[in-house]
C-alpha cells in the first residue's frame, strides 16, 4: 500500500495537484499489477515549475508496453490535459538498457524527482561517465555546427534568433559536461560562473546571450554579429575541452 501522494513541497497549485493525484489514481485502478511506478520529474520536481508555461512531467513505468496499456494512460491524461500533464512511458527493462544512449536525460532525471507511486526505478540506474562524455561532445559540437550553418545559410541575418534557440540546451549540456570533468552537477543558477572557471570562457558573453531571451527588440545587426562571433568561440572552446577529456 503506497502512502498518500504529498505534493505540498512542489510549486504546483491546488488544481495541478488535484490533476496529478487524479491521474495517478486513474492509472493505479486501470493498470493494476501492470503499473510499476509513477514518478514526478522535471521542473515540478526541481522546484522551478512555472504555471501556464511548464509541463508537469510524469515518468510512467509499465510492466509491458503495448497499445492496450497506452490507451489506459491516454484515458487518464485526457481529463487533466489542460494542466499540461506530460507522461513519459517506459518499462524497467527499457530504462536499464537505455542509459548508454540517453545518459544525459537520465542523469537530469535522477537530479530531482519524487516517487508518487510504486518503486524507485531511478535510484539504481547506472549512468556511466564515458557515455555522458560522448553525449556531451555530440551535443556541444551539434550546437557549433548549427551556429556555423545558420550564419552561412542566413547570410548573417537574424542572428539573435538562433542564439536564443540554442542557448537553453547549451546551458544544460554545460552542466552535465562539468559533472563529467569534476563529478559535480552545478545548479542552473551557478552554471555560468562554474563554466567560466572550468573552461576558461567569458561568462559575460554567455550572460549576454541569455539576456537575448528576454529582449523585446533584437540588438542591432553589428552588435548581434559581434556577440555571435564570441558565442561561437565560446562553444568551440568547450567542444575542444570535452574532446580532449578522457
Amino acid at each position: 500500500m503506497n502512502p498518500p501522494i504529498d505534493l505540498a513541497k512542489t510549486k504546483l497549485g491546488p488544481k495541478e495537484r488535484e490533476a496529478v493525484t487524479g491521474f495517478c489514481d486513474e492509472l493505479v485502478t486501470a493498470l493494476g499489477d501492470g503499473l510499476e511506478a509513477i514518478v514526478l520529474c522535471g521542473s515540478a520536481a526541481r522546484g522551478d515549475y512555472r504555471p501556464g508555461r511548464s509541463d508537469i512531467n510524469l515518468l510512467v513505468v509499465l510492466e509491458t508496453i503495448e497499445v492496450a496499456s497506452m490507451k489506459k494512460v491516454v484515458a487518464a491524461v485526457v481529463p487533466s490535459r489542460r494542466h499540461t500533464l506530460a507522461p513519459i512511458i517506459a518499462s524497467k527493462a527499457s530504462l536499464r538498457s537505455s542509459t548508454d544512449v540517453f545518459p544525459m536525460e537520465y542523469l537530469l532525471l535522477k537530479e530531482a524527482y519524487q516517487v508518487l507511486w510504486g518503486e524507485d526505478v531511478l535510484a539504481s540506474l547506472d549512468v556511466r561517465r564515458e557515455h555522458l562524455r560522448l553525449r556531451c561532445e555530440q551535443e556541444i559540437k551539434d550546437v557549433l555546427r548549427k551556429l556555423r550553418s545558420y550564419y552561412v545559410m542566413s547570410a548573417g541575418r537574424n542572428l539573435g534568433e538562433v542564439m536564443v534557440r540554442t542557448v537553453g540546451g547549451f546551458l544544460e549540456t554545460l552542466r552535465v559536461t562539468i559533472s563529467v570533468l569534476d563529478g559535480t552537477l552545478p545548479s542552473r543558477v551557478q552554471v555560468v560562473d562554474v563554466a567560466a572557471r572550468t573552461f576558461g570562457i567569458d561568462g559575460g558573453t554567455l550572460r549576454q546571450v541569455i539576456m537575448l531571451r528576454s529582449m523585446d527588440v533584437p540588438p542591432p545587426p553589428a552588435e548581434a554579429e559581434e556577440l555571435y562571433d564570441r558565442y561561437m568561440a565560446l562553444v568551440d572552446r568547450v567542444a575542444i575541452t570535452i574532446d580532449e577529456t578522457r
